[in-house]
């Protein structure tokens, strides 16, 4: 149970950078390295299934898959199977800002009241710009607290929530800020729901329509899926989480997504991630001050800011994780070697060992081999 609300926030490792070899002749022993990784993984930690994808400029792209979609069916999982993504989902949120902010539509540091006023009786919001959202330094409170989770979501999995029941939520419980805004780093799911709703407000679509018309059609990811409610995509494993700490894992499926909306709602398969994440960490999706690499995002660590819903640290790369319930998730991009790993599992606390992240464990494991072969070379 405390490795899932931990997960909640962001479980932010250093990678170290990743490279490939151009020498294609390497390719079966390098696809037959990487399925075994993956395997160990998964069966030292007690990973159910598990899903992963890697964009490689000079040995190509590869899919492997492990273990089952569906633990009382036995079914495989394939690099069809669509996973929930948890916050990645925020990139797509962050992008979406940045895209209406270039169409002259959003000012970065006007106060997100300037939007929303209308719809929160909130002074506090008066104080924080669209910009503090994005980076994580507003100051507000969160509202997916782990008593949130244990009184109302898991209880109840299927009830909708509102994005303005969540801010609501979170203004209840931390009325003041909890710092002035743009001082102090802290992740936080509220910043994202606003964001939601901002996107709605200027772009007069749902969040759904915004990030179908604007970003996933334009990038051919037909097996993304923005879920805002109980509704499930064909081909979605099965999420595992054990809850009451029995030793055995629950279905945890069937899940209303509203109560994480824009923070963290997308499904997709691995493919479609690491499509994505390439897209995005390589400049593809924005002009030039707004791309990761370049925008003033909060600095979090020596080298390491948190973007617009994306970390971008100097030292190996740029990505981000994710975690709903019943789910986890990685995705990095290494600009040095233009490699990109996207890894999907579905359980957010492996039952064998829950001190250990998986899905972060592949894609760093991933990076470092392919930087070896560089290396070696």
């Amino acid at each position: 149970m405390r490795t899932f609300f931990r997960t909640l926030f962001i479980s932010y490792c250093l990678l170290l950078i990743a490279a490939c070899s151009s020498d294609s002749n390497n390719r079966p022993t390098l696809s037959s390295e990487l399925n075994d990784l993956v395997a160990t993984v998964c069966q030292e930690t007690g990973v159910p299934g598990a899903s992963v994808y890697i964009i490689s400029p000079d040995y190509g792209n590869f899919a492997i898959t492990w273990g089952y979609a569906d633990l009382s069916t036995k079914t495989l999982v394939t690099a069809a199977h669509r996973f929930r993504i948890g916050s990645l989902s925020k990139s797509f949120t962050g992008t979406g800002v940045l895209q209406l902010t270039q169409d002259g539509l959003i000012n970065l540091e006007a106060p997100i009241s300037d939007y929303l006023g209308e719809q929160y009786d909130a002074e506090v919001l008066a104080q924080i710009s669209v910009n503090q959202l994005l980076t994580m330094s507003s100051g507000l409170g969160e509202y997916l607290s782990p008593q949130f989770l244990t009184d109302s979501v898991l209880p109840q999995p299927l009830t909708d929530y509102p994005p303005h029941t969540l801010v609501e939520n979170a203004l209840l419980n931390s009325p003041e800020l909890l710092y002035p805004p743009g001082t102090e780093f802290s992740y936080n799911n509220t910043n994202y729901i606003l964001l939601g709703q901002l996107i709605e407000t200027v772009s007069g679509q749902s969040y759904h329509d915004y990030l179908q018309q604007a970003l996933l059609t334009p990038l051919a990811l037909q097996n993304t899926f923005v879920l805002e409610d109980d509704d499930q995509p064909q081909q979605l494993v099965r999420g595992y989480y054990d809850f009451d700490e029995d030793g055995h894992y629950e279905d945890w499926t069937n899940m209303n997504m509203s109560y994480v909306w824009s923070a963290g709602c997308l499904a997709a398969t691995a493919e479609d991630v690491a499509i994505w994440m390439e897209a995005l960490a390589s400049g593809n999706l924005l002009t030039s001050q707004f791309q990761p690499q370049n925008f003033p995002g909060y600095p979090i660590a020596q080298g390491v800011t948190y973007a617009a819903g994306i970390l971008v640290d100097d030292s190996f790369g740029i990505g981000h994780n994710g975690t709903v319930i019943g789910f986890h998730a990685d995705a990095w991009h290494d600009p040095h070697t233009q490699t990109t790993v996207a890894v999907l599992c579905n359980t957010n606390a492996p039952i064998l060992d829950d001190e250990r992240d998986p899905t972060r464990e592949i894609a760093q494991e991933v990076l470092l081999r392919f930087k070896k072969m560089v290396a070696d070379e």
